[in-house]
């Protein structure tokens, strides 16, 4: 299931979302590594808001696991990302595990995603 962390994060940055995303890697919540993901996050930095994305098999466990990466979360929301007509969504699980070796400030959220 996917879930949208809102996060109201005045002043937040990109290298605060890197530093999640860090964080997520060294916890084993990458895609393709367990049940639960970490899939990145959508900023809004006008707006100070943040969406961090997770697929997960509970709503607890993805609590569990926001409040581990020290996101702060103000709503989880039950989310779902349609494909176009005729494709079929990718998960998680469709993925290699991410490289973070080269990993790009700008692109906090993994680029084969893109291709949803």
């Amino acid at each position: 299931m996917l879930y949208a962390a809102k996060c109201c994060w005045p002043g937040v940055t990109p290298a605060d979302l890197d530093h999640i995303a860090d964080r997520a890697a060294v916890t084993g919540l990458d895609p393709g590594t367990g049940t639960l993901a970490y899939l990145g996050c959508l900023l809004s930095a006008a707006d100070d808001l943040v969406l961090c994305l997770f697929c997960g098999p509970s709503r607890a466990a993805v609590i569990q696991a926001s409040d581990r990466l020290g996101i702060p979360r103000a709503r989880l929301m039950d989310s779902a990302w349609p494909a176009p007509q005729g494709r079929r969504a990718k998960g998680p699980s469709d993925d290699p595990p991410l490289d973070r070796s080269h990993h790009r400030q700008s692109a906090p959220f993994p680029a084969s995603r893109a291709a949803w």
